[in-house]
């Protein structure tokens, strides 16, 4: 003889409510055993093991539609498959989105524009779009440098085997250091983390100051506060 199982005993073995059984039964996904004249609802282990499956589905982001559907269908297994992976795609894109949200909201932390001195969500934006455009100056200048440093290595190489003076060389490396970093300094500017005021330091000061591959530490015109400003790209 089957064991049977109480309704209250089925909600404890897969600890979920009474109710969640009783809705599962309204809606056709699974019925008990049998049920006496008084109401009691009692299943037996195929029905538990039907249930599982149910929960199991659900924690995958099946919808109950899909897991009725899926049950009820002659070619179950085939079904799950291709549900499977239809799940697999859109929870991959789920988390791939969710991934990128977060990485938005680490970088948003890390380069500081939170601070309260940033008034409205158009200043935050503004900044951000400008902070993003500075990774395509930074890819652009890394690509002059490394052709410029080629030049030099071949221009070295040349005069080498010339045998011509080596202080054109330095003459025509330092030149080439002040042209790229007046093309850098020509299209960036700085946002105090203080008060949260965009401004252009002096080019001497810009090349003085110590910095970092996203900040350069620098005094703010309007707060007068020295500190690591974030560097954006000029409208």
């Amino acid at each position: 003889m089957q064991e049977k199982y109480s309704i209250g005993e089925v909600a404890a073995i897969l600890e979920v409510s009474t109710r969640t059984l009783r809705f599962y039964d309204e809606k056709g996904l699974v019925k008990p055993a049998y049920t006496e004249e008084n109401g009691y609802r009692f299943y037996e282990k195929e029905q538990i093991r039907q249930i599982e499956l149910i929960l199991f589905l659900k924690d995958l982001g099946f919808s109950l539609k899909q897991i009725k559907a899926l049950i009820q269908d002659e070619r179950g297994s085939k079904s799950l498959e291709l549900l499977l992976k239809q799940q697999y795609q859109e929870n991959k894109q789920k988390i791939n989105e969710l991934t990128a949200k977060q990485k938005q909201i680490e970088h948003l932390q890390k380069i500081g524009v939170l601070s309260a001195a940033l008034t409205n969500f158009s200043d935050i934006t503004s900044i951000m779009r400008k902070e993003n455009k500075m990774t395509v100056l930074r890819r652009k200048m890394w690509l002059y440098i490394i052709m410029w440093i080629v030049v030099e290595l071949i221009g070295i190489s040349l005069m080498y085997a010339l045998r011509l003076n080596a202080s054109i060389a330095i003459v025509i490396a330092v030149l080439g250091a002040i042209m790229f970093s007046k093309y850098y300094y020509d299209r960036v500017e700085y946002v105090c983390p203080n008060c949260g005021d965009v401004f252009i330091p002096s080019f001497l000061i810009f090349n003085l100051a110590p910095h970092t591959p996203k900040f350069r530490k620098l005094t703010c015109p309007k707060c007068e506060k020295r500190s690591y400003c974030l560097e954006i790209c000029r409208d």
